[in-house]
C-alpha cells in the first residue's frame, strides 16, 4: 500500500514538474502580441460580414456551419473546434493576445502531462526514466515554438491533444473492456478531426500503438483501425453534405511552393526526400528557425543534390529496419514508424505543402523523434532502463550531464525564439535576416513595414522605415520576377508583382504589361483587369481608364473598386449622368454600403437634381452607425431649399448623435 501511495505522490510531482517546465520555457510568450496570420482565428475575416468570433458563444453554431477561412476570393478547410475556442475567449476577454497565448501554453502543458501518462502506460514495465526522458525532450524541443507561439497553430495543438486523448481511451478500452472508454475515444477522435485534418494520422497510430504495447493479436488490432477509419469516412461524408453548395477555393502562388506549378509528378520524389532530410535536420539541430520558408529558401531539389541521396538512403534504411523488426515489436521499430507516418504527408510527395517546409507540420513527427532519441541515448550510455529499482543518483555522471546539456540548449533556444514572436514585424525582421532569399518573407516584411509607415510621423524613424520597406520590396520584385519567368501560369504572383511596381515604385508603364500577362493567363481575373485600367489613370490617361472600367461594368463585374474609380473620374470630367448610372449599379450590387448612397446622392446633386439627391442622403442618414457630419450636411441642404422642418429635425438628430459619441 505504501509503495502504491509513494508512486502516486511521485506521479503528482512529475506532472507538476511538467507543467512548471512548460511555463518556464514558454512563460515569456504570454506577453507577446498577435503575429503571423493570427487574425485568421482571433477575429472574423473583415471581408466576411457574417461575424462569428465577435458573436462569442452565440457565434459557435455558425462556426460549425461554415469554412475555417472565408473571403471574397477564397474559402477552405473546416476547423470549428479552433474557432470555437476563440469565440469563447472573445465572450469573456474580447480580443486579448495575452489570454490567447496563456491558453496556448496551458494546452501545451496539458498535452505534455497526458503524453507522460500515456508513455507511462505503454512503458509500465520499464524504469520511469524512459517515459520521463521522452516527455522532457518533447517539452523542450524548439521545433514546437511555432505551434505554441503562433495562435493560428492552435489547430495543431488541439488536433494532437485530442488525438492522444483518443489514444489514451482506446488503450483503456483494451485494458478494461468498458464501453464508456470506447465512447470517449470516439468523441475525442472526432474532436481532433474537427480541429485539423492532420488528425487522420491517428487512424494509423492508434492500432500500431495497441499492437506494439499490448498482447493483442494483429487480427484483433484491425478493429482499432476500422473504428477511426469509419469515423473519418463519416467525417468526409458530413463535409460533403455540409458544403455541397460551396465551391472550395484555395489560391496558391509559386513562391508558396513551386510544385503547385510543376506538372511532372516524378519531380516530387527527390523533393520529398529533400524535404524529409530538411525536417530531420530541424529535429536534430533546430537552428535557425523561420515562420516561413518557401521559394527560394528551399530549392526545388532533384537527383543531382547529394542531400537527396543521403536522405533517401537514411529514410529507406530505417524504413526497412522498422519493417524487419515489426513482428518482434521492437521499440525502435515503433519510433521509426511514428516518425515516418508523421513526416510522409508533409514531404511534398502526396501533395505540395504551402511553404514547402513548415515547423508546425512536424509537431506530431517530433514525438517519434523524441521517443527514438531517448531510446538511443539510454542505449548509448548503457542505462538499464528495464530495471525499476535504479535511482537517478546512481546513473553515470556523463549521462546526467548529457541530458541536462541537451535540455539546457533546447530551453535557451525556446526562450529566445519566443522573443522573436513578440509581434509580426519583430518576427519578420528576425526571420528575413536569416532567410533573405525567401520571396514570401521579403513580401510580408515589406507589407508590414508599409502599414507601420502609416502610423509613423515624419522624421528619421519614418525615413528609416521607408528605406527598409523599399529594400524588401525590391528584393521581393526580383524574386517574383525570377519565379514568374519560370512559372508562367502563376497569375496570382504576376498580379502582386504588378501592384508592387505601380503602388510602391509608381511605375505604371512597367506594371501595365504585367497585368496584361495576367489577363492572358487568366481572362477571368477581375482584379488584374481593374489593375490594368488603373495603370491608365496613373499614366494620366483618364479616357482610356474609363473605357476599361466601363468594359468591366458592361460585363457585369462585381469588383467594387471599378465603381469607386468611375465615380471619381466621372466627377472629374463633370459627366454626372454617367456617374448616376455607375453609382446606381454599384448600389444595386450592394445596398448595405452607406457610402454608395452618399455617392449617388452627390451625383444627383451635382447634376442639379436636388430632390433625388436628398432622397439618397436621407436614406444614408437612417442606416447605422449614424454619422453626425452626414446628418448636419443633410440639414444644411434642407435649409438651402427652404424646408425648415426637416432642417431642424436633422440638426437635432445630429446633436444627439454627437452627444452620444462624446
Amino acid at each position: 500500500m505504501t509503495q502504491k501511495k509513494d508512486k502516486k505522490n511521485q506521479n503528482k510531482w512529475i506532472k507538476f514538474s511538467i507543467v512548471l517546465f512548460c511555463f518556464l520555457l514558454y512563460g515569456n510568450s504570454i506577453r507577446n502580441n498577435y503575429a503571423l496570420d493570427d487574425d485568421f482565428v482571433t477575429t472574423t475575416n473583415p471581408q466576411n460580414p457574417d461575424l462569428k468570433i465577435e458573436k462569442g458563444i452565440r457565434g459557435i453554431p455558425n462556426i460549425f456551419a461554415t469554412h475555417y477561412f472565408e473571403s471574397d476570393q477564397q474559402n477552405f478547410e473546416y476547423r470549428p473546434m479552433v474557432l470555437a475556442t476563440y469565440a469563447i475567449e472573445y465572450q469573456f476577454f474580447k480580443s486579448n493576445p495575452h489570454i490567447s497565448h496563456f491558453i496556448n501554453v496551458l494546452l501545451y502543458s496539458l498535452t505534455c502531462v497526458l503524453l507522460f501518462v500515456i508513455l507511462s502506460m505503454l512503458l509500465s514495465s520499464y524504469h520511469i526514466i524512459f517515459p520521463l526522458l521522452i516527455t522532457f525532450l518533447f517539452i523542450a524541443h524548439p521545433i514546437h515554438t511555432e505551434v505554441v507561439n503562433n495562435l493560428k497553430s492552435r489547430d495543431e495543438l488541439l488536433a494532437f491533444l485530442f488525438g492522444i486523448s483518443s489514444l489514451y481511451f482506446f488503450l483503456k478500452k483494451v485494458k478494461f473492456g468498458k464501453s464508456k472508454y470506447l465512447f470517449l475515444a470516439i468523441l475525442f477522435f472526432l474532436m481532433a478531426l474537427f480541429s485539423k485534418k492532420s488528425a487522420i494520422l491517428f487512424i494509423a497510430i492508434i492500432p500500431i500503438t495497441i499492437y506494439f504495447f499490448t498482447e493483442m493479436k494483429l487480427k484483433k488490432v484491425t478493429f482499432y483501425f476500422l473504428i477511426p477509419f469509419v469515423l473519418f469516412v463519416g467525417y468526409k461524408i458530413f463535409m460533403r453534405l455540409m458544403f455541397h453548395h460551396t465551391v472550395v477555393l484555395r489560391e496558391f502562388a509559386f513562391f508558396e511552393n513551386p510544385l503547385f506549378y510543376e506538372p511532372d509528378f516524378l519531380k516530387r520524389i527527390p523533393m520529398a526526400f529533400y524535404t524529409a532530410g530538411y525536417y530531420l535536420k530541424l529535429l536534430v539541430f533546430p537552428h535557425p528557425l523561420s515562420c516561413y520558408y518557401g521559394f527560394k529558401t528551399i530549392p526545388l531539389a532533384d537527383w543531382t543534390f547529394i542531400t537527396v541521396w543521403i536522405s533517401a538512403l537514411f529514410h529507406l534504411s530505417i524504413g526497412i529496419f522498422a519493417l524487419l523488426k515489426f513482428s518482434k515489436k521492437s521499440i525502435l521499430s515503433y519510433c521509426i514508424i511514428i516518425y515516418l507516418i508523421g513526416i510522409f504527408p508533409f514531404s511534398n510527395f502526396y501533395t505540395p505543402v504551402v511553404g514547402i517546409i513548415g515547423e508546425r507540420f512536424i509537431y506530431f513527427t517530433s514525438l517519434g523523434f523524441c521517443f527514438g532519441a531517448s531510446y538511443l541515448l539510454l542505449l548509448l550510455f548503457k542505462i538499464d532502463y528495464k530495471s525499476s529499482v535504479i535511482k537517478w543518483k546512481n546513473y553515470q555522471l556523463l549521462f546526467k550531464i548529457s541530458c541536462v546539456f541537451i535540455l539546457f540548449l533546447y530551453s535557451i533556444k525556446i526562450i529566445s525564439r519566443n522573443i522573436d514572436w513578440q509581434d509580426e514585424l519583430t518576427l519578420f525582421r528576425k526571420d528575413v535576416s536569416n532567410f533573405d532569399d525567401s520571396c514570401n518573407l521579403n513580401y510580408i516584411t515589406a507589407n508590414k513595414l508599409s502599414k507601420q509607415l502609416a502610423q509613423t510621423p515624419v522624421g528619421a524613424e519614418r525615413n528609416s522605415l521607408i528605406s527598409e520597406a523599399t529594400f524588401h520590396f525590391k528584393r521581393t520584385a526580383e524574386l517574383m520576377k525570377e519565379g514568374t519567368d519560370i512559372y508562367l501560369q502563376d497569375d496570382i504572383t504576376l498580379n502582386n508583382l504588378g501592384r508592387i511596381y505601380v503602388d510602391v515604385f509608381n511605375d505604371a508603364n512597367l506594371a501595365q504589361p504585367i497585368f496584361k500577362r495576367v489577363i492572358t493567363v487568366n481572362p477571368e481575373n477581375e482584379i488584374a483587369k481593374y489593375n490594368y485600367a488603373y495603370c491608365f489613370e496613373k499614366r494620366n490617361l483618364p479616357d482610356s481608364a474609363i473605357f476599361w472600367y466601363e468594359k468591366m461594368m458592361s460585363n457585369n463585374s462585381n469588383y467594387f473598386l471599378i465603381f469607386t474609380r468611375l465615380h471619381e473620374l466621372y466627377h472629374f470630367k463633370k459627366e454626372y449622368k454617367k456617374a448616376i448610372i455607375s453609382d446606381g449599379i454599384a448600389l444595386a450590387i450592394d445596398s448595405t454600403k452607406i457610402g454608395l448612397y452618399i455617392n449617388l446622392g452627390n451625383s444627383y446633386m451635382l447634376n442639379e437634381d436636388t430632390i433625388e439627391g436628398l432622397k439618397y442622403f436621407e436614406t444614408a442618414a437612417t442606416k447605422p452607425p449614424l454619422d453626425y457630419v452626414l446628418l448636419q450636411n443633410v440639414a444644411n441642404v434642407f435649409k438651402t431649399i427652404g424646408d425648415t422642418n426637416k432642417a431642424i429635425y436633422y440638426e437635432e438628430k445630429s446633436r444627439i448623435v454627437r452627444g452620444e459619441m462624446k
